[in-house]
This record gives structure tokens, C-alpha cells and sequence, in this order.
């Protein structure tokens, strides 16, 4: 029977990267939500402003709850890895659930490397700012969750750290969320973002 992980976080964090990395490591299977949502159209508009669709939450979550389902019952695979930036729409019904943070001024830099506008890099460069992807992990919740940062560390350096974790082997404290802070960091200026 798989045991469910979800891993969360602003775009530019580096979850997909991470959790491809992870799989091989905990006996994986990895399923990307952008991808689901896309393969079976779970938008609902598309928005212009920012050039992204909206997602269908709910059409989302119900797929999301499908997969879960048939992956619990498997027994080729130890975990099932849900990795997207609403991973927290099924957050409830995971055994363990990670946010991936990234120092701001890094996220920045990535999301404009890959060609995002001004708008869209502003609004994910704040939102990793204001812990946003931490706020509804706390909704869906509680405390019951890891907030790591992965500023300074390689794809392998995190993936290996989220295999301890797994294994029981990794003090979960030092991940607890309120950790990460940006906006307290005195080397971070959040208006200079904008």
C-alpha cells in the first residue's frame, strides 16, 4: 500500500526537479498536477492578464482524489509523489506534505529565465515572499507539515534530505513551518521587488 507525499511551493522552487530526483530513491511514482490538469483540460478560463489558465479547483481536487485512491492500494510502489503548486487541495489526505521555499531574489531570477512576463514573475516572486504556498499548506494542515528551504542546495542535497525524512532518519523540526521567513531576513528588501 503507497503512502502519499505531496510536495508544494511557488514556481522556480524546484519541485518538479526534486521530486524526480526523490522517486528512484523512496520507490516512486511521481505525478505532476500541471500536467494532470492539462492532459484533461481541469481549467476553467483562460486568463489573459497573466497568460495561465484557471484552474478548475474542484475538477482538480476530485482527479487528484482518484489518483490517490488507486495509488493506495498499489504495492509496486512505497510512495506516490504529488507535486504542483496546489498540491494543498488534497493535502488533507496525504501522510506527509512538504512546501519547497527558495529565497525570493533566486525565484525571480528563474521564473525570468524562463520567459515569464513582469506580471506573473512579480506575483510568484511575492507570493514566495509572503509565504503564500505555506499559508494554504497551514489551511489544509495545520502545523502538520514541512517547510523546507532549498536556498544553497542542490536538486541531489534536497532530494536526499527528503529521503531521510521518509526513512524516519532526519529531524523533522528543523523543517517546521514558520522557519522560513524572508520578510524578517534583513538582506531581503520586499519593495525592492516591485
Amino acid at each position: 500500500m503507497a503512502r502519499i507525499l505531496v510536495i508544494s511551493g511557488t514556481p522556480g522552487v524546484g519541485k518538479s526537479s526534486i521530486a524526480k530526483a526523490l522517486a528512484p530513491t523512496i520507490h516512486a511514482e511521481v505525478l505532476t498536477i500541471g500536467e494532470l490538469v492539462a492532459a484533461r483540460h481541469l481549467f476553467e478560463t483562460w486568463d489573459e492578464d497573466r497568460s495561465t489558465h484557471v484552474v478548475d479547483e474542484e475538477r482538480a481536487r476530485e482527479a487528484l482524489r482518484n489518483e490517490i485512491e488507486r495509488a493506495r492500494v498499489r504495492n509496486d510502489i512505497e510512495w506516490f509523489v504529488i507535486e504542483g503548486l496546489m498540491a494543498d487541495v488534497v493535502a488533507d489526505e496525504c501522510d506527509l506534505a512538504i512546501v519547497l521555499r527558495l529565497d525570493p531574489r533566486i525565484v525571480k531570477t528563474r521564473l525570468q529565465q524562463r520567459g515569464y512576463g513582469p506580471a506573473k514573475v512579480a506575483e510568484n516572486v511575492q507570493s514566495e515572499l509572503l509565504g503564500t504556498c505555506t499559508y494554504h499548506m497551514r489551511e489544509a494542515r495545520g502545523n502538520d507539515f514541512l517547510d523546507l528551504d532549498t536556498t544553497g542546495k542542490s536538486v541531489a542535497e534536497i532530494a536526499g534530505i527528503i529521503h531521510r525524512i521518509v526513512q524516519g532518519l532526519e529531524n523533522k523540526a528543523t523543517y517546521r513551518p514558520g522557519l522560513v521567513d524572508w520578510i524578517a531576513r534583513p538582506d531581503i528588501d520586499p519593495a525592492g521587488f516591485f
